[in-house]
């Protein structure tokens, strides 16, 4: 069996984690060992450490803790909140074709998540992007 220099496994002993998986690879490449007989060289810090290097299992973990329920959790593809659009001025838009989506304005409704007015035509099903705080909400009613 071919052992590593004092020197690289001296590097070897010195890192833990992230960087001790990639200078291990590293001498694998310059030893030309498998990363698990190099990993088996190394002397065991805990039992997790030298199960890094084996193949991962991707079958699914039982685990006996119920999946928790978000409280704060809000159904943002709901009615819209109706507001009468004579109390908001939606005039100043640079953009241009203003005012041809100006006239498609037949409603105001209140965004879910911040609560900021918006101008929207009575089309529904509509997507509507919130300019305030970019959450999108898909209004069915």
């Amino acid at each position: 069996m071919m052992s590593l220099e004092a020197s690289d496994m001296a590097i070897l002993r010195s890192l833990s984690g992230y960087e001790l998986s990639l200078e291990v690879t590293k001498m694998s490449a310059k030893y030309g060992l498998p990363e698990a007989t190099i990993a088996a060289m190394l002397p065991s810090q805990n039992s997790t450490e030298s199960n890094r290097f084996e193949d991962y299992d991707p079958s699914p973990k039982v685990t006996s803790n119920p999946p928790l329920v978000d409280n704060n959790y809000k159904d943002y593809t709901s009615s819209a909140q109706v507001v009468n659009k004579s109390n908001f001025r939606f005039e100043y838009d640079p953009t241009p074709g203003v005012s041809q989506r100006r006239q498609n304005i037949d409603q105001a409704i209140m965004c879910p998540s911040c609560g900021v007015a918006l101008g929207i035509p009575a089309i529904r099903p509509i997507k509507v992007t919130c300019p305030q705080c970019l959450q999108e909400t898909t209004f069915t009613s």
